[in-house]
Order: structure tokens, then sequence, then C-alpha cells
């Protein structure tokens, strides 16, 4: 379930702010998520093509919300595994989205995948797959943070 909370916290990263990642669509079962052009972000200037490095932490960081998205509560989420494998170059001076799933969920981790893609959905220009490992926020007095009301996400230790 991807609430506003889970919005804001994704978007509070600083990578996701200098990459200007956005939230384009949610659902039960699947979240897109927008990375703009941006000319710093590209692989050599003037090609309008955007680095593989920042494709990967853009798919890292949609992933990470799709995982994020299975609980009901906010949970810390860390990449264990991402694999991403690429079908060709991402148009030029375009913006890239990434349209993520969940595939399985266990007491531990959660698995999910993406596509990326610039403009139709059904014509991928790469695919990732990765699995996270998922625990409860909690504080130095061991109360987690969905058990506390009025606390900041700032606050944590």
């Amino acid at each position: 379930m991807v609430t506003m909370d889970l919005k804001n916290l994704v978007l509070m990263i600083p990578h996701a702010q200098r990459l200007g990642l956005r939230f384009v669509d949610t659902s039960d079962d699947e979240l897109v998520v927008e990375m703009p052009y941006n000319p710093e972000l590209e692989v050599l200037p003037g090609t309008g093509l955007i680095a593989n490095g920042a494709i990967t932490a853009f798919l890292d960081t949609a992933l990470g919300a799709a995982a994020s998205a299975q609980f009901n509560e906010i949970r810390r989420v860390a990449t264990l595994d991402l694999r991403v494998d690429y079908f060709e170059k991402p148009a030029a001076y375009s913006d890239v989205r990434a349209k993520t799933r969940c595939l399985k969920v266990t007491d531990q981790l959660v698995f999910v995948q993406a596509d990326a893609y610039v403009g139709a959905a059904e014509q991928p220009f790469a695919h990732a797959v990765a699995a996270f490992s998922h625990m409860a926020f909690t504080f130095s007095d061991g109360q987690s943070l969905n058990s506390k009301e009025d606390e900041t996400v700032g606050q944590l230790s």
C-alpha cells in the first residue's frame, strides 16, 4: 500500500531528490516511478543518454519503494541483491519510467521486479529484479515507529 507517508519518505532520500524522482501511478499491484531527463546525468555531455549508473540508482530506489509498499506500516528495507539487464539504450533526451511489481513477500525478504522504459511500457529497454530485507523501525527504547504517535522519522535511532 503506497501512502503519502511512503511517498514523502522516499522523496526525502537525497539521491532521489538529486535524480528528480516522482511517483506517476500507484496501485495495489504496481508502482510507476519517473526519473526526468537531466543533462547532468548524461554518460557523455551532449549525447542525451542517461548514464547506466543513474538508471541503476533509479531502479534500486523504485524497487525499494515497491518493497516498502507491501506493508501497512513504514519498515526499513535494504537492498540485498539487484540485477539489471539492459536490452538497449534508452531514447536520448527522454524521461525514464519504471513499472514495478512485487513477486513475493516472506517474513524477512521482499522480491520485486521492474521494467524501465521510455514511451510504451510494453517496450522496456531494461529489466531489473531485486531482493530486499525488511524490518520494523525501532527506537532505542525498543518501541516501533508505528507504536509511537507524534514521532518523526528523523528521530529514529
